[in-house]
């Protein structure tokens, strides 16, 4: 049996929050205490954010016995069913809780006095006073924390340090505001951060549509659960978009225009003031007409503006656990189709199928460009070998033909984002 003790405040109430948590083990000897500033937030949402983290901190170390403690006693009562839970975004933390709890075979909550919370508070009090987040984890000798180094941004680069801090405070200057999460590697980075600095003032939008393959809308539902972020949807149909079924070197703009509009709306319907995007240094370097657009809708690129490259990117988003740091370059499927040809459900998919085909093949990065009834493929340079040699592509050149394509070839360059502009 291993013990929490968690800890959640604001200064302010609501006002600038944070929370912390100490899970020790059956001998009393501490396995990890936590804390992070979580933006704008109540005390009552910090209590609840604080135990919601250390039950999922706890179940991730493999933990299914837990006896929690916390100072909180509304918190307590409402867990134990004992008072009732009158406001709507405390109940969604409490159902959450309670998925968590019926994954333990053990779980026990009580009510202590805040002078036996006081590591839980600790911690708290240092994400507060410090605005950033701190692990500590015990030594070999396993001393007190007095001994312990505390795991934060100054592990990073100094030049990767010094972004972080500039995304968070550029973050910070909204109390509220609407990522538009694809679940790909940069917006699972800025909705991350954005979670962490903003707490509930933190909205996640996500648009669903042919353009969209059913393995990306997968793992957005997947990554915004573990982020904690509740996900709302936007159906796009995109059928309706008279620039983008032109299907012009302007397309992007026109799809993005339609889209970002969409979340602009449902961003004035909840008080949000402002609209995050992924975009990130790299993506100036290619033709990218959708950026026209985000201009013209004010939505704000936080990574972009810190100055973050691709590779940051990669490397705070492996520092965070998160895992999407070393997921492949994502993009719309509209993006493998030829200029100037019809944009089509079934040209969508023929795209979705052939390319997850390959995927299941054990290959990465692959694309699948259409241009009418040829099909051109691209995958990484060092696989095009092995893929002839292996006879796999008899199968695959069967399979896209299956779908209706008439020719199949594999580009010897290999695999370029954002080939078709060139």
């Amino acid at each position: 049996m291993i013990r929490i003790y968690s800890d959640g405040g604001s200064r302010g109430n609501p006002g600038q929050a944070a929370i912390g948590f100490v899970i020790y083990d059956e001998n009393n000897n501490f396995l990890v205490k936590k804390s992070y500033p979580i933006g704008i937030a109540t005390n009552n949402t910090a209590e609840y954010q604080a135990l919601k983290e250390a039950i999922k901190t706890a179940l991730e170390m493999g933990e299914k016995n837990i006896e929690a403690f916390a100072d909180s006693e509304l918190m307590v009562k409402q867990i134990k069913g004992e008072y009732k839970i009158k406001t709507p975004h405390l109940k969604i933390y409490y159902d959450e809780i309670l998925q968590m709890i019926n994954k333990t075979e053990n779980f026990n909550i009580t009510h202590i006095k805040r002078e036996l919370n006081k590591e839980a508070d600790k911690m708290l009090n240092m994400a507060l006073d410090n605005d950033k987040s701190f692990i500590i984890k015990p030594t070999k000798d396993n001393s007190s924390v007095d001994n312990t180094a505390y795991e934060d941004i100054s592990e990073l680069s100094e030049e990767l340090a010094q972004k972080v801090k500039k995304l968070k405070k550029i973050i910070k200057k909204d109390y509220k505001s609407v990522v538009a999460f694809s679940g790909g590697v940069d917006s699972s980075l800025v909705l991350k951060v954005a979670y962490e600095v903003l707490g509930e003032g933190c909205l996640c939008v996500t648009v669903r549509g042919d353009h969209i393959s059913s393995a990306e809308m997968e793992d957005s539902y997947r990554l915004a659960e573990q982020i904690g972020v509740k996900q709302h949807f936007i159906d796009a149909d995109i059928y309706s978009i008279k620039g983008l079924m032109k299907n012009d070197e302007m397309r992007c703009y026109h799809c993005k225009s339609y889209i970002f509009s969409a979340i602009n709306d449902y961003a004035a319907s909840v008080g949000a003031i402002s609209i995050y995007d992924g975009s990130n240094f790299d993506d100036l370097s290619d033709y990218r007409p959708g950026m026209k657009a985000l201009k013209e809708l004010n939505v704000k690129s936080p990574l972009l503006e810190a100055g973050f490259t691709k590779k940051d990117i990669r490397d705070y988003s492996k520092y965070l656990k998160l895992e999407t740091h070393n997921k492949e370059a994502g993009a719309c499927l509209i993006s493998r189709l030829a200029y100037h040809g019809n944009i089509t459900k079934e040209s969508l998919k023929t795209v979705e199928n052939a390319e997850k085909y390959i995927k299941n093949l054990g290959y990465k990065n692959v694309r699948v460009r259409l241009y009418e009834d040829v099909a051109r493929i691209e995958m990484n340079k060092q696989d095009i070998k092995d893929f002839f040699v292996t006879d796999e592509y008899i199968k695959v050149n069967e399979y896209i033909k299956s779908l209706g394509i008439k020719h199949v070839s594999v580009d010897l360059d290999g695999y370029k984002t954002g080939s078709m502009n060139k």
